[in-house]
């Protein structure tokens, strides 16, 4: 393979876990990143390869890593030199999920670390992968299954012990199973059409000729995609901004929302965004909406989309949704918060690694203020979307119960056409979506309104 970046395809690999894992990116942004200092007429084939690589990493990251404490002395994986550390779970998915000779996996493994380190860390690794061949998974999964029915599960489906116990707490033990395998399949692909380029009919018809198979969905703008012969970001008409990949649940947040022409419309969370397009969409360019993001990168790339997207009404904003304010209230907001992610895994496989509890009562905080600040943004009278891509309930239906008893909200009742309802004394009020359910993100919504 043809390529100008001076390493191995192991080494490309082992540069985007490293940065996904030290910077907190995302596996597509790592790649991003990685791939600009690549060049060669095998470009995008190592491309397909390398992200094929990261995503199944990240996804069986879990149990990966329980094989390699198993058979590692005086430490665990976690205390390793990050990267050292990428380069034995690359030896461990090659052998026992990739199928590749153990041979050859390790001999891949450990010249690189030859010339990266040193001879005696080598000889570690190298005795490392060798104990990791001989290592006997199902084995020892079923001793775990006797010992610990929560570790074992999340070994098994690679899933964070936390989250294996609030979903059993939350669900039940076989909704819950039936959640952690559905995480584990195929990532779904929805697009949503730009209706001030096409409609949705003529795009289905444009999909369909170019060998994409669709479904229609709970939501009339959206469709989902069943199968297809070319990834449809290589399609023309994705290109020139006809239509854009969003799932299904996020897309449905600006239905809730229901902007009219011509309001003035906050968006206090928006990059990368998808929610923000889609008012503008619904909108048609009319109004105004006021994007507001702290990440002056995501700003820039969304001001390159609203060309793309041919939108015109959208006023982007670099600051902190937890602190911004207008002199002119709002007729509506959204506020996507940030959150734990933990209803995406099965699209970002990498979030799994990145949450504690510790963290997520950082991120509530965050989503508190965010919320207060909204209220002081907002008419009187005025509505407001809050959403999150979470399954907890501390982040979204406590949250909902912090914006009415202590921030001043009225919770709308909201008549929602498809999805679940929610928990405690607001869940007939709220929206949940479940991946195992309904083939999306894991995804809540809530209404409010400032009386």
């Amino acid at each position: 393979m043809e390529l100008f970046y001076k390493v191995s395809l192991h080494e490309l690999v082992a540069d985007i876990l490293t940065l996904i894992e030290e910077r907190e990116l995302s596996s597509k942004n790592g790649l991003e990143r990685v791939f600009k200092k690549v060049s060669g007429k095998d470009k995008e084939k190592a491309r397909g390869i390398v992200h094929a690589y990261v995503f199944e990493i990240e996804k069986w990251r879990g149990k990966i890593d329980f094989i390699v404490n198993s058979v590692l002395k005086g430490s665990r994986i976690e205390e390793l030199d990050v990267y050292l550390s990428n380069l034995i779970r690359i030896g461990v998915f090659e052998m026992k999920f990739k199928g590749v000779p153990p041979a050859l996996a390790t001999d891949s493994v450990v010249r690189i670390i030859k010339e990266r380190y040193d001879l005696p860390r080598a000889k570690f690794v190298n005795a490392l992968l060798r104990e990791a061949e001989e290592f006997n998974l199902n084995e020892a999964l079923k001793k775990l299954k006797e010992k610990d029915r929560c570790e074992y599960l999340s070994v098994k489906f690679s899933h964070p012990k936390w989250y294996v116990e609030y979903v059993i707490d939350l669900l039940g033990y076989e909704n819950a199973v039936r959640l952690l395998l559905s995480n584990n399949r195929s990532q779904r692909y929805y697009v949503r059409v730009n209706p001030l380029k096409t409609d949705i009919e003529s795009l289905r018809d444009y999909l369909e000729e170019h060998g994409v198979r669709t479904a229609r969905t709970p939501l009339d703008d959206v469709l989902k995609v069943l199968d297809y012969k070319t990834p449809v970001t290589r399609l023309e008409w994705y290109k020139q901004g006809y239509f854009v990949i969003q799932d299904l649940a996020s897309a449905y947040v600006a239905h809730v929302l229901r902007p009219e022409s011509g309001e003035r419309i906050l968006d206090l969370a928006a990059a990368p965004g998808s929610k923000t397009f889609h008012i503008a969409h619904l909108m048609e360019n009319t109004g105004e909406i006021v994007a507001v993001d702290y990440s002056l990168e995501r700003l820039n790339k969304m001001r390159e989309k609203m060309e793309i997207l041919g939108v015109t009404n959208v006023k982007l904003v670099h600051a902190d949704g937890m602190k911004f304010r207008n002199k002119e209230k709002f007729d509506r907001i959204v506020l996507d918060a940030p959150c734990s992610s933990s209803g995406t895994y099965r699209q970002f496989p990498e979030v799994k690694w990145r949450f504690d509890e510790k963290k997520i009562r950082k991120v509530i905080q965050v989503q508190r203020a965010m919320l207060r600040n909204a209220y002081h943004n907002l008419k009187a009278g005025g509505e407001m979307t809050y959403s999150t891509c979470s399954i907890r309930t501390d982040e979204n239906e406590e949250n909902v119960l912090f914006a009415v008893d202590k921030v001043g909200f009225e919770l709308v009742d909201y008549q929602f056409t498809w999805g679940e309802r929610g928990f405690l004394e607001v869940g007939d009020k709220v929206f949940r979506a479940w991946t195992h359910l309904h083939d999306c993100n894991s995804f809540f919504i809530a209404k409010l309104r400032k009386e």
